[in-house]
């Protein structure tokens, strides 16, 4: 089931409805969404909603292995969205924020 494109600028409106997640956009691909930050090749993946039909969506986790990991929480794309930034808002940190914040993160102790 192939997206609107709405859909994507819909999550792009619903975000910027929060702070601190300027750093996040939005990639439409087949019936999902994905948010990413940063620049490929070198994006940082998290989170992805599934449209399900009816209204409905489910939320995806990346894992490790590149996959994706669903998870049981679905239902409008604004209650899909509110329990992500709310329950799982650690997904969507910034992680260049985190480096500028402690540099030492960076740090390689073989050199």
């Amino acid at each position: 089931m192939a997206l609107d494109p709405e859909d994507a600028e819909d999550l792009v409106e619903l975000l910027a409805d929060y702070e601190k997640l300027e750093h996040l956009r939005v990639r439409r691909r087949g019936d999902s969404l994905t948010i990413y930050s940063g620049k490929p090749p070198d994006s940082v993946l998290h989170a992805r909603i599934t449209h399900l039909g009816r209204g409905q969506w489910g939320l995806s986790f990346p894992r490790h292995t590149g996959r994706w990991e669903r998870t049981p929480f679905m239902g409008t794309m604004e209650e899909v969205i509110a329990t992500l930034t709310s329950d799982f808002s650690f997904y969507l940190d910034d992680p260049a924020a985190d480096l500028r914040r402690n540099p030492s993160r960076n740090f390689d102790p073989s050199n």
